[in-house]
């Protein structure tokens, strides 16, 4: 049924095509519905996780600042009140941190004779450990300082 002269052209329905327009109008299928509600659930998901271990290791990173600066106060602090001595110190810094250290005389095999001098280069080490989680975490920084050989005067 085309009517050439007046340039419309009209097609009759048939039961093909309204079943075909029909159904392109009822919107998404079950399993459409379905694989998009898993793509989103997975996308969530590993959204949640990441911000997650971004909050994780952001308590982490604190955890090991704090314990580098208690680290970094003990380390100043020895040799100041009390003079050096070789051994092995120790103690409680709060409910959380606790340290141990060891001062040793440091020898170098090629290194000048400051004892002559009246003063020897001794080795600090200072360790500052706490417990995570079940596990043992630890910083440790060591220097080398100069005193004298029975200790600060």
């Amino acid at each position: 049924m085309n009517d050439l002269k007046s340039g419309i052209s009209v097609f009759a329905a048939t039961p093909r095509n309204t079943h075909l327009q029909c159904r392109r109008q009822q919107g998404f299928t079950l399993l459409e519905v379905l694989v998009a509600f898993a793509i989103l659930g997975i996308a969530l998901g590993t959204l949640l996780q990441t911000f997650a271990l971004g909050l994780r290791n952001t308590a982490l990173s604190e955890e090991y600042t704090q314990a580098t600066l208690y680290a970094e106060t003990v380390l100043a602090g020895l040799g100041v009140e009390e003079p050096l001595e070789e051994g092995s110190l120790g103690g409680e810094l709060d409910d959380k941190y606790a340290w141990r250290g060891t001062v040793s005389i440091y020898e170098e095999p090629d290194a000048p004779e400051l004892e002559d001098n009246g003063l020897l280069p001794y080795h600090i080490r200072v360790e500052v450990y706490w417990r995570d989680e079940d596990k043992e975490r630890h910083v440790g920084l060591d220097t080398l300082r100069l005193g004298m050989p029975d200790g600060f005067r």
